[in-house]
């Protein structure tokens, strides 16, 4: 398709007419000679040159990941050294442009022409080391450059935030210009990253036409393309600024200056990626942009994933070049780390290329083996709003649950552990992490006033999944019970509504079985000692056991006797629901708190089907393996505990 692009367009042509610059023989001295045969060596070469102050430096905004096997900081650094001066005539350039756009070389815009056209001609320093001082206290020595003046070296870096730019500027004599500083920008392993393109898809650039590239790019003011600058500001209000942003373009590294200034204006901070191709070529420029770009493409986003192999990616290109084809093969050959694929549709292509590039069909085979919900084709950037949305909430919910609770009790985490060792799900808790104690303290502290989508909670239990974190035991297993099939579903027409049945049946169970255990050891104040109202315990525990057991125990014999109970041991609808495990753990809990009272109530026979679903629960093949693993803690200083005092049996304590 390039091809027939270029040949419609008759860019063959629009090259031969434009020239290739290089330094004049005679202006190269022995010295430029030597080191440009040293330069084939790279940054392996002994005897680097060093900037003068004649010379042009560019440091390239860069991003640092941590090292898999280390975990330290690490960045890739480019720089690019060039002379300021340019052994070719300047005006022949500035001519050579202005007529293949028809341009009066007497028009004002020639002198656009000759500012923007000053990286192509200005002479190429090969072997050039650039030395530089990252965060005002580390040096760096980037360099020797290759042939084209380009360096690259992977350096280590200090330890700093996620999400944080560090300056790094170059150590230059005085006099040196260019690209003088640059940004790295810390980004961590996980969560959310953006790969753009550039041309056509956040600035008008006119990739199919030779004679609009020219044209955009040596006299045009730049213009992003419509919407793009709303649409990023909020796909980056969605993903929070500690995302890395990478602007992927096939565009020379001649244009870096041009299209970093255009970056800074319009979108959010991010790397800018490169060709180094075309230096001190005007027919160079066209063919980086029309030749070879999804393969191009396809490497340096190869080079993204090796830095953030962990990273949710959102990319976005355009139809006029091979966005989407090379973003199909990236995601098929890295499963489950491209979450989102947004495509602009250039609608004025026909005019400027090949009508087929928008065709439906050549989305459908770019994206081959993509699912539909996560590419989209769009017009109008707005319609993408929605799109992210829905995938962003996706996304977040396909990762493990994290359970944030205090070890060495069972407490109130012990409710949501039973829904997820029921369901099978991945889950970790704190209770069983080193330091776990301090997350859920970090979690309730004063100083934390949450984030920019959930509030701080007050106490614990607390549920982290994605990007949404909850607490409250009866709040989490309403999240939870239709995610792990613990309620009937939504579409079941014979148990309508069933889910805030479970819900009642669940803050039933807590209410009277739970949080009024806890109060019979604590009937005064949950500040002071048990030894402090050890009197008021007492009589607590009698009417507790007396007056409150009995109530709620009836409670839910009538309910599993009644027809919303459906067939077997359950509370509601014949299966499984989370508020039997509620249940379960309520009478467990108490059992171990009231042991004469329980053992009666049992023995009595009067809530027989209560004590059937308690061992109905118990007998469920993964409750099972849960109970007798080390996974289930203790019954200690909790919200059950024991008391040989407060041990009443119906008639007292005898």
């Amino acid at each position: 398709m390039q091809h027939r692009t270029r040949e419609e367009r008759q860019f063959d042509k629009t090259e031969q007419d434009l020239p290739n610059f290089s330094p004049f023989s005679s202006a190269l001295t022995t010295t430029d000679k030597a080191f440009d045969l040293l330069s084939y060596l790279g940054n392996k070469n002994p005897f680097p040159r060093s900037i003068t102050d004649e010379d042009t430096v560019w440091l390239l905004d860069n991003t640092a990941y941590r090292n898999e096997k280390t975990g330290g900081w690490e960045a890739e650094f480019i720089s690019a050294a060039l002379s300021q001066h340019s052994s070719c005539i300047v005006v022949d350039a500035v001519k050579a442009v202005a007529e293949k756009i028809d341009l009066d070389e007497k028009d004002p815009s020639c002198r656009t022409i000759e500012e923007r056209i000053q990286p192509f001609i200005q002479d190429i320093k090969p072997a050039t080391q650039v030395k530089a001082l990252h965060r005002g206290s580390t040096p760096l020595k980037l360099g020797p450059g290759g042939r084209n003046g380009i360096s690259s070296d992977i350096k280590a870096l200090p330890s700093s935030g996620g999400g944080t730019l560090t300056p790094t500027i170059a150590d230059v004599p005085k006099g040196a210009n260019g690209v003088l500083e640059m940004k790295t920008f810390y980004a961590e392993p996980e969560g959310w990253s953006v790969i753009s393109d550039i041309d056509d898809t956040i600035k008008v650039t006119q990739t199919s036409d030779p004679i609009g590239i020219l044209k955009t790019t040596f006299v045009d003011k730049p213009e992003p393309i419509p919407g793009m600058p709303e649409l990023y500001q909020f796909v980056q209000s969605l993903i929070q600024e500690t995302s890395p942003w990478f602007y992927l373009s096939a565009s020379p590294y001649n244009l870096y200056p041009f299209l970093r200034d255009f970056r800074q204006q319009y979108y959010p901070h991010g790397t800018i990626v490169l060709r180094d191709a075309s230096w001190m070529s005007l027919p160079g420029l066209l063919t980086t942009l029309t030749l070879g770009t999804e393969d191009y493409k396809v490497d340096r986003i190869e080079k993204i994933h090796s830095w953030l192999p962990k990273r949710k990616m959102i990319c976005i290109g355009d139809s006029t070049q091979s966005d989407p084809e090379a973003y199909g093969e990236i995601y098929r050959a890295y499963p489950g780390w491209v979450k989102v694929i947004l495509i602009r549709k250039v609608e004025d292509i026909a005019a400027i290329g090949i009508g087929a590039k928008n065709e439906p069909g050549r989305f459908e085979k770019a994206f081959e083996g993509v699912p539909r919900d996560v590419w989209h084709v769009f017009s109008d950037p707005a319609e993408c709003n929605k799109f992210i949305q829905d995938a962003r909430q996706k996304s977040s919910k396909d990762v493990p649950y994290e359970l944030i609770y205090w070890p060495g009790i069972p407490g109130r985490g012990e409710h949501i552990r039973l829904a997820l060792e029921e369901a099978g799900a991945t889950y970790t808790d704190t209770a069983h992490i080193e330091k776990g104690a301090d997350q859920v303290a970090a979690q309730i502290s004063e100083s934390n006033v949450g984030d920019d989508f959930n509030p701080p909670p007050l106490a614990p239990p607390i549920l982290r999944h994605g990007d949404l974190l909850i607490s409250q035991t009866p709040n989490i297993l309403l999240y939870l019970g239709p995610r792990l099939g613990l309620v009937p579903s939504e579409d079941d027409e014979e148990h309508p509504d069933a889910l805030y049945k479970v819900n009642e049946l669940t803050l039933t169970a807590l209410d009277g079985l739970s949080n009024e255990v806890h109060d019979t050891h604590h009937p005064i104040a949950s500040s002071l000692y048990y030894e402090d109202q050890k009197d008021e315990a007492k009589r607590k525990a009698k009417d507790f056991v007396q007056n409150r057991l009995p109530k709620f125990l009836g409670y839910f014999e009538r309910v599993l006797q009644g027809k919303a109970s459906g067939e077997g041991p359950w509370l509601y609808g014949g299966q499984l629901t989370y508020a039997d495990l509620v249940l379960f753990q309520c009478i467990d809990g108490t059992k171990f708190a009231f042991r004469k009272a329980i053992a009666a109530a049992e023995k009595e026979g009067k809530y027989a089907h209560v004590f059937k679903l308690y061992s109905a629960v118990q007998d469920r093949p993964r409750i099972k393996e849960y109970l007798a693993s080390k996974r289930r803690q203790d019954y200690s200083m909790g919200i059950y505990r024991y008391y040989e005092e407060l041990d009443f049996g119906p008639e007292g304590r005898d």
